[in-house]
């Protein structure tokens, strides 16, 4: 009898249970509590899993607690036989079972590999990527936009992200991307989402007005205050970006837009206090604010425990304030909180850590694929190219590789569905492994996701049209 991948949590003096396979979020009263804590005591654990194995505690379980063995079994958090095959809602959907036919449908265009601003944190080397300066000719953006259009097969909707490096250092061919790709896929009955992740320095009128013509959601890189931003992103010759890209950034979001302007702090040692950090980017006109801690390995730079404490704690404040606005029907554009909130809310049911090697693909300046564009250049992760197609057996061992159900740590996690072990690319950092789970996030995750249940259901009481429109609302923060 096992009490399966669950999370309790409390909020209010009101008791909860949020059960990971099924995404069920459950208010308990006291005699449930009894049920687990009888669970928790007696059982053998395992992650977020409790076994009762002694025939005799089994049947004290299904004496004493009838109903709530019924209601618990009829969730699906709850089986009897340890061997009894689980209901279809907490099934973590399986690998592949064939990928040739398996549709691309976003293409990372990797514009240039080299950039004009060295941030300290930066994981692609100065945008280079370990390469010599590489940029992406129009013949080769043509070929791979004609591969996407070609290979998304009977997908309606394909997404281009515009990337680096700094995109903008090869306008000439951004532009005849966007312009070639609207025109081909209108051809062929098919609709194309466009992102661009940018540091802002080079935001001229013209490029504003060229992006909000073709609707492209911009993600702007900007660490917070001025002394902060330009202690980790300054340009080549040292000197500090924040005037600059708070001048165009300003002409953006001023212009006539077409999508919302997000932006995306990286968090390193040292960081200053984060509700500061989003105040102050909300007030340069930003619709929403992503934290996202820095992947840099280099301790100098990586978050410590300590650090991360520090920044959960932080997060947690904000996320109280963020309720009260949303209670009030008003919006906080604190983008962490609301991605999870919608993951919540949906049901999120991955047996992935994110969309890499699915129908998710990174192109480089040379027409090459990779997994994902953090190992844009790193052969070990080359999955093709543009000009003969994906290497479907690499692709199919691969996303056998990284199932969820592979990392033995993830299988009996509370946040099996929703984490799923994490980023590939994290976990080769840190653990020098790409198929292992983020082992240093773990408790992290654990807290910060308890963090976002209790926020669930205290938006869920008051105002729950509040989760609906975010629900149906589109994820703003582009690639970084």
């Amino acid at each position: 009898m096992q009490l399966s991948n669950y999370l309790r949590f409390e909020t209010d003096n009101q008791h909860y249970l949020y059960h990971g396979l099924t995404g069920n979020i459950i208010h308990i009263d006291k005699e449930a509590m009894d049920f687990i804590d009888f669970f928790e005591t007696n059982g053998e654990r395992e992650g977020d899993s409790y076994t009762l194995y002694d025939e005799k505690l089994k049947d004290q379980v299904l004496e004493s607690y009838q109903s709530i063995v019924t209601e618990f079994s009829e969730l699906e958090i709850l089986t009897i036989d340890r061997n009894e095959n689980v209901g279809r809602f907490s099934q973590t959907p399986g690998a592949p079972l064939n990928t040739e036919n398996m549709p691309v449908k976003t293409l990372v265009f990797h514009l240039v590999n080299e950039c004009n601003l060295r941030c300290t944190y930066c994981y692609a080397d100065g945008g280079e990527y370990g390469a010599p300066q590489k940029y992406m000719s129009q013949q080769t953006a043509k070929q791979a936009v004609d591969y996407l259009l070609e290979h998304s097969y009977n997908e309606k909707s394909v997404t281009i992200v515009l990337f680096g490096g700094e995109p903008f250092l090869n306008w000439d061919v951004l532009r005849f991307i966007v312009e070639y790709s609207s025109e081909e896929a209108e051809k062929r009955g098919k609709k194309v989402t466009y992102s661009l992740t940018t540091n802002g320095t080079l935001l001229s009128q013209k490029k504003v007005e060229f992006l909000n013509k073709y609707s492209v959601g911009v993600s702007v890189s900007m660490d917070g205050s001025e002394e902060y931003h330009d202690r980790n992103r300054p340009f080549a010759g040292g000197q500090g970006s924040y005037q600059t890209v708070n001048k165009n950034v300003s002409r953006l979001i001023e212009s006539e837009r077409t999508a919302p302007v997000g932006t995306r702090v990286t968090v390193a040692k040292g960081f200053e206090e984060i509700e500061a950090s989003l105040k102050h980017l909300l007030s340069k006109g930003f619709y929403e604010v992503g934290f996202a801690p820095v992947t840099e390995s280099n301790m100098s730079l990586a978050l410590n425990d300590v650090d991360l404490q520090k920044l959960l704690d932080q997060f947690e404040e904000i996320s109280d304030v963020y309720v009260k606005h949303a209670i009030q029907n008003e919006y906080l554009g604190f983008s962490n909180l609301t991605n999870l909130l919608r993951e919540l809310h949906n049901g999120e049911n991955k047996a992935y850590g994110c969309g890499a090697g699915l129908g998710f693909f990174a192109v480089s300046p040379e027409g090459n694929l990779y997994l994902c564009h953090r190992f844009n250049e790193d052969d070990r992760f080359k999955m093709g190219d543009i000009y003969k197609g994906v290497n479907r057996k690499k692709q199919k061992q691969m996303l056998e590789e990284l199932h969820v159900d592979n990392k033995v740590s993830c299988k009996t996690c509370s946040l099996k569905h929703i984490c799923s072990g994490g980023c590939y690319y994290e976990a080769m950092e840190r653990q020098g492994d790409f198929r292992k789970p983020n082992a240093h996030y773990c408790n992290w995750m654990h807290d910060w996701i308890t963090i976002g249940l209790k926020a669930y259901v205290r938006i869920a009481e008051q105002n729950p049209g509040f989760l609906e429109a975010i629900a149906g609302d589109k994820v703003r923060c582009s690639t970084s």
